[in-house]
C-alpha cells in the first residue's frame, strides 16, 4: 500500500505549453519503462505513481531564475556600456589599428547594447525552460533519482535484446553507478525537505550509500553472468524507481528487503562529487562578488577598498555556501578535500590506528611492570633472612 493513492495523471491545458510537454515526456517515458521491465523481469510498474511523482514543479523556480538572468544582463550591459564610454576619455582604449581614440558611443549604441544583451538573456532563458520541458527535469528534487532508475530499466532492456553485447553492458553498468550516485546526492535533498537533522540525514544517506553500494556489486557481475545481473539490476531499478516516487526514501528496495552491510566508498565517486560541489559553490561566490563589486563602484566606493574585500569574500561565500548547502561537517571536509589537493595537508594517523597503539603500549606497560614485580620477588628470595 502507497502512502499516497495515485490520481489519474491530467493533462494540462494548452495555454501551458511547456507542462504539457513534460507532462508528454513523463508519460512517454514512464510507459517505456513499464514495457522495458516487463521485457526483462515479466513484472508490473506502476506507472500511475511515477506520473503522479514527477508532476511539473516548475512554478516556483521560474521567477528566482528570471530575476538572476536578468541581473547578470544588466551586469554585463553595464561592463560594456563603461567600456564604450571608455573610448571618450584621453586614458580610453584606443582602436586596433593605433590612431586616434575611437568616437564617442551616442545614445542609440547604448540602447543597441541593451537591447542586444536583453534579447540574448531572453533567449537564454526561453532555451533553458524549452529543454527542461523536453527533459521533464523540473521535479521534486526528492524524486529525481527516479529518471536514473527509468534510464536503467532501458538499458537493461537493450542488453536483453537479441545481438546485445559488451557496449550495452558497459553502458548499463555506467547507468547503474549514476543511479547510485543519484541517491546520494538525493539524500542530502530529503533530508533538508525533513528538517535537516543530523540523525535524518545520517540515516537517510546510510540507507543510500547500501543501495549505491548494492547497486555496484550487482553491475560487477555483468562480467561473469550478465544475463542475471541484468535481470538483478532490473529489479532493483524498478523497486527503486517506485519507492523513490512513494517517498519511502529508507526503504528503498521495499519487499526485496534491506540492503546487505558493504563497503560504501566507492559507489560515492569522491572526486567528482566533491569537484563538482565545489565549483558550484565556487561560481556562485564569484557571481555574487562580481554583483557585490559592480553594486558598490555605483555607489562610490574606491576600487582600493573593493578590491581587498572581494578577496575574502569569495572563499568567505563558498565556505558559506557549502555549509548551507551540505552541512557544516561536510563544508569543512570539502575545504580540507581542496587543502589536501593543494599539497597543504599532511596525513595524519587515524583514530582507528590509535587505538591498536594505545592498547599495545598498556600491555607493554602492565609487561614491564609484572617484570619488575617479579625481578624484586626473586631479590627478595635471593636476601638472606633477618
Amino acid at each position: 500500500m502507497t502512502l499516497a493513492q495515485p490520481l489519474a495523471p491530467v493533462a494540462p491545458p494548452l495555454w501551458r505549453p511547456l507542462r504539457r510537454l513534460h507532462h508528454r515526456t513523463v508519460e512517454r517515458r514512464t510507459a517505456a519503462a513499464a514495457r522495458d521491465l516487463r521485457a526483462v523481469v515479466g513484472k508490473r510498474l506502476d506507472v500511475a505513481l511515477l506520473r503522479r511523482a514527477l508532476a511539473c514543479q516548475a512554478d516556483g523556480i521560474l521567477v528566482p531564475r528570471l530575476i538572476a538572468v536578468g541581473f547578470l544582463a544588466m551586469v554585463v550591459a553595464g561592463f560594456l556600456i563603461t567600456g564604450m564610454k571608455g573610448l571618450c576619455t584621453p586614458g580610453g582604449y584606443l582602436p586596433t589599428s593605433g590612431g586616434e581614440v575611437g568616437p564617442c558611443p551616442t545614445h542609440q549604441d547604448k540602447v543597441n547594447v541593451a537591447e542586444m544583451v536583453g534579447f540574448w538573456a531572453v533567449a537564454f532563458v526561453v532555451t533553458a525552460a524549452v529543454r527542461s520541458a523536453v527533459r521533464a527535469t523540473e521535479v521534486r528534487p526528492a524524486q529525481a533519482p527516479v529518471f536514473p532508475a527509468l534510464a536503467v530499466l532501458r538499458a537493461c532492456a537493450r542488453l536483453h535484446e537479441a545481438g546485445a553485447g559488451h557496449a550495452e553492458a558497459a553502458q548499463l553498468s555506467v547507468k547503474a553507478q549514476a543511479l547510485g550516485q543519484a541517491l546520494i546526492d538525493a539524500a542530502g535533498r530529503v533530508a533538508g525537505d525533513y528538517g535537516s537533522r543530523a540523525s535524518t540525514r545520517t540515516r537517510l544517506l546510510d540507507h543510500a550509500r547500501q543501495v549505491a553500494a548494492l547497486l555496484e556489486r550487482t553491475a560487477d557481475e555483468l562480467l561473469p553472468d550478465r544475463e542475471r545481473a541484468t535481470r538483478e539490476l532490473a529489479e532493483l531499478a524498478g523497486t527503486i524507481a517506485e519507492q523513490t516516487a512513494d517517498g519511502r526514501f529508507t526503504d528503498l528496495l521495499g519487499a526485496m528487503g534491506q540492503p546487505p552491510d558493504l563497503p560504501t566508498s566507492a559507489p560515492e565517486s569522491p572526486d567528482r562529487a566533491d569537484g563538482r560541489r565545489l565549483a558550484v559553490a565556487a561560481v556562485t561566490a564569484l557571481l555574487v562578488t562580481i554583483s557585490l563589486a559592480v553594486t558598490t563602484g555605483m555607489l562610490g566606493l574606491p576600487a582600493f577598498v573593493t578590491a581587498p574585500l572581494a578577496a575574502i569574500t569569495v572563499p568567505l561565500l563558498t565556505f558559506l555556501l557549502l555549509a548551507y548547502r551540505f552541512g557544516l561537517v561536510e563544508a569543512l571536509r570539502l575545504v580540507q578535500v581542496l587543502r589536501t589537493v593543494r599539497g597543504e595537508n599532511p596525513v595524519e594517523p587515524t583514530a582507528t590506528a590509535e587505538r591498536p597503539a594505545a592498547g599495545q603500549a598498556e600491555q607493554t606497560g602492565e609487561a614491564g611492570q609484572a617484570g619488575q614485580a617479579g625481578e624484586a620477588g626473586q631479590a627478595d628470595e635471593g636476601a638472606p633472612p633477618p
